[in-house]
């Protein structure tokens, strides 16, 4: 008992002394004291809050949020954080995927491991993949407005339609098909499991040797995703889906990978390709609801390129909308996915990243939120919806006037990560927004349900990591009558 009382004072008193590596760096006493204050902390979901008002109230670039760990808001810190030359990711991911030998490519820590197994996503997400995709995308597309015009004037939960709408895809294109959720429901209650998952997995990041011993539902997911995996690359029929590329069906990879290093590649198309993307398209949705303007605007450009009897899931146009990609971009800045920042890690040295010195096995990350919503990198109206910015900014025609105090910084915006670790699946995530968004706006008029706040988006929004979590999104679709 002494002794270990003896040994829990030490260690308090050593990580608040001036003697600790990162005691010049502000930050509340508690979360230096103990990660079990992180882990309340981020087990709160206002994670991405409560860091951006550290930064704020410490004045500072960099505060201290764990014994062991800071967040950096500024922007010039992107590169040598996330870049080519940068930080590898961090411990959390060891403990998120129970240090697993062969582990999906988002959780691999090595920069030589992780680069030889994005070789083949980069395949099956290249361009002329995606383009083979596009038919069964839209097909989905259609049944999801389909769905939510099925009982017009009916309040539809646009957060678990799209959220049934996005995972279809991701088993359609990953799997070959096998995933009905829109039509069936969750019958099987894997959408559920996923979400128990990942809030179970907040653990495994915060103390990664806990994986070991702390039930995490993550790890069932993880399972079950990996023997969809096994089932389809066992009945390999040539169908060009995501694994066609992954098991190197197309023989034009390096080499066959075996089907143990394949078959966890699962759970990235499982969660990463679907949570994510349903996120940012329920995001998206709500900020053009809640702003007229920006609908109106929107809708115009939509009913140019795609009027009544255009076919609205060809993407033959998205190059020539602007405004379209303005809003995305914008919801993407208000709302990254990864809120929080991507999880890095210094190693056995020392490393400056701009004046800062960062000791060696700290965690680090670049606060998204933060980065994302200051003034230095984006005015005026940094927390506001304002896809206008992003005309401005690429000197496009725009009925709003440039504002004396105008800042974008595209450097500043990193919602799909950044460097040789960043979203492997950007290009397929906006391809299926456009595709959708395109197709509601021809398709159907939308407004919130009657007693709905919006501003219960913000208060329901949880930062899970690897994710952002929201409430509902009650929306009323009513078929769109033109003359």
């Amino acid at each position: 008992m002494t002794y270990h009382a003896t040994l829990l004072s030490s260690i308090a008193v050593y990580r608040l002394s001036p003697f600790h590596p990162l005691a010049k760096y502000p930050g509340p006493i508690t979360l230096k004291l103990s990660r079990m204050w992180v882990y309340r902390m981020a087990k709160s979901g206002k994670r991405h809050e409560y860091i951006r008002t550290l930064h704020e109230i410490y004045h500072s670039d960099i505060v201290r949020i764990g014994p062991n760990e800071v967040s950096i808001s500024d922007a010039s810190a992107i590169g040598p954080v996330l870049g080519q030359s940068g930080l590898v990711k961090g411990p959390g991911w060891d403990g998120r995927v129970r240090y697993m030998a062969d582990r999906p490519l988002i959780s691999w820590r090595d920069p030589v491991m992780h680069a030889k197994r994005r070789h083949n996503w980069n395949r099956g997400l290249s361009g002329p993949a995606i383009k083979v995709y596009e038919p069964v995308v839209g097909d989905r597309v259609v049944q999801m407005v389909d769905l939510a015009l099925k009982q017009p004037g009916e309040v539809v939960d646009m957060v678990k339609l799209i959220k049934y709408f996005a995972f279809d895809i991701m088993g359609d294109m990953g799997f070959g098909g096998g995933s009905e959720l829109m039509r069936d429901g969750d019958t099987h209650g894997f959408l559920q499991a996923v979400i128990d998952g990942i809030d179970d997995s907040i653990l495994s990041e915060t103390f990664p040797w806990l994986a070991y011993y702390a039930r995490n539902r993550l790890f069932d997911v993880i399972e079950s995703a990996a023997n969809r995996a096994k089932e389809r690359v066992l009945r390999s029929k040539g169908t060009q889906d995501l694994f066609y590329y992954l098991s190197n069906e197309d023989g034009n990879g390096k080499d066959t990978p075996p089907l143990e290093v394949v078959i966890p590649e699962g759970v990235v198309v499982s969660i990463a390709g679907s949570d994510t993307t349903s996120f940012s398209l329920n995001a998206t949705i709500h900020l053009l609801i809640s702003h007229s303007s920006a609908y109106k605007r929107l809708q115009e450009e939509v009913d140019r390129f795609y009027p009544p009897g255009e076919n609205a899931v060809d993407t033959r146009y998205h190059s020539e909308m602007p405004y379209l990609d303005a809003v995305i971009n914008e919801a993407l800045r208000l709302y990254p996915v990864l809120a929080s920042g991507s999880h890095r890690a210094t190693q056995k040295e020392a490393v400056l990243i701009n004046a800062w010195c960062i000791p060696p096995n700290t965690s680090v990350r670049v606060h998204t939120w933060s980065v994302h919503r200051d003034p230095r990198n984006f005015s005026p109206s940094s927390d506001s919806f304002w896809p206008e910015r992003w005309l401005l900014a690429n000197n496009q025609p725009c009925p709003d006037p440039k504002p004396s105090d105008f800042v974008h910084n595209t450097n500043a915006f990193h919602t799909f990560s950044f460097g040789p670790a960043n979203c492997t699946g950007k290009a397929l995530a906006l391809r299926e927004m456009k595709m959708l968004l395109c197709h509601m706006f021809q398709q159907m008029d939308m407004k919130f349900a009657e007693g709905y706040d919006p501003k219960d988006w913000d208060k329901d929004l949880k930062d899970a990591g690897v994710s952002m979590e929201v409430g509902m999104l009650p929306v009323i679709c009513t078929p769109r009558h033109r003359t």
